[in-house]
């Protein structure tokens, strides 16, 4: 005959203790994964404005940039005018992710020919302000790059912590989904073309 919990008042007491010591844990989990989920979503969400700061700041170098050379290169308005729409759409707080990644990659073609034109214009290679602008613009390309980096690895962590269980498990049941990686241009795939 095996142990009856019911034979003595305390034994009751004892099965609702570890059901209801069960159900804690179990709960506890259950807010601690989903806590994790929120944490991982807010920290992909913070490396992408991360992204889009530096892209920002990148776009107002290139402008200032641009302001310099037009005082030399008044016939290429085109260059100009790239730049500055593709600005704007960055400056856009309500624009989308690609349209914001399509600006950044406009503003990134519109630099190299703006810095293509410096050849035409030796006064202006020679410029003191011109190479602190170029200075400049290499290292808002390198904080672009870290930045994207930095972004890609928190996409990484957040959609390992939605698909591994138990927060797969969670993160269907609280609407969580996969987040994108940052993609590049098809045009990066292609080595750039350096002529001397």
């Amino acid at each position: 005959m095996g142990y009856r919990y019911d034979a003595y008042p305390w034994g009751r007491w004892i099965k609702w203790g570890v059901l209801l010591l069960i159900i804690v844990i179990i709960a506890g989990n259950a807010v601690a994964v989903h806590n994790g989920l929120v944490s991982a979503d807010q920290r992909v969400k913070s490396k992408w404005s991360q992204v889009e700061n530096v892209m920002q700041r990148r776009a107002d170098v290139i402008n200032n940039l641009v302001e310099t050379v037009k005082g030399y290169a008044k016939h290429e308005e085109k260059v100009f005018g790239d730049i500055a729409s593709a600005r704007s759409v960055l400056m856009n707080g309500s624009a989308d992710v690609e349209s914001k990644l399509e600006a950044d990659r406009a503003i990134s073609e519109a630099a190299r020919s703006v810095l293509l034109l410096v050849e035409n214009y030796p006064d202006l290679k020679a410029s003191e302000q011109f190479a602190n602008l170029q200075m400049e613009i290499e290292r808002s390309e390198n904080r672009v790059s870290i930045a994207r980096k930095d972004f890609i690895e928190s996409v990484e962590a957040y959609n390992l912590k939605i698909t591994r269980f138990p927060g797969s498990i969670f993160a269907r049941m609280t609407g969580f989904s996969e987040k994108e990686y940052f993609k590049a241009s098809p045009d990066a795939q292609k080595a750039p073309e350096v002529k001397f």
